[in-house]
């Protein structure tokens, strides 16, 4: 029974680390690949502009686009996530350590107690909606 406890926390926290871990990867790559090709085109627009418009109103200009563009960045923040979905798991794990209890020394009871709150704290953080 332990070590069904025991993968069990493992295979959460693998899920756990890995769902926040590659997407966070593939982001990173993804943000300096994007920055350096928005300061390319941040320079193109500012030497077209500049002898148009003289150097400062074409920085000014500049300046403008990229406070424009990083406001319609952010909006994705303010927009409402849907909810994943709900795990399963948790109550069958809930149930064997219901089952396994009372044969556990108390360090191992207090080791499942540990794990059972490491598995509901994880799956509670994804269930929050962000109200205060």
């Amino acid at each position: 029974m332990q070590n069904e406890i025991v993968a069990f926390a493992r295979r959460q926290a693998t899920r756990a680390v890995r769902r926040a871990a590659v997407p966070a990867a593939f982001a990173l790559a993804g943000a300096i690949l994007f920055l350096f090709a928005v300061a390319g085109l941040f320079a193109a627009l500012f030497f077209w502009l500049e002898p148009e418009h003289g150097p400062l109103a074409a920085s000014l200009i500049v300046a403008v686009v990229a406070l424009v563009l990083g406001l319609l960045a952010l909006l994705p923040l303010v927009i409402k996530r849907p909810k994943p979905p709900p795990d399963t798991t948790l109550p069958q794990f809930v149930s064997l350590m219901a089952r396994s209890a009372p044969g556990l020394a108390p360090r191992q009871l207090i080791l499942t107690a540990v794990l059972l709150a490491l598995a509901l704290g994880l799956t509670s953080r994804g269930s929050s909606d962000g109200k205060k």
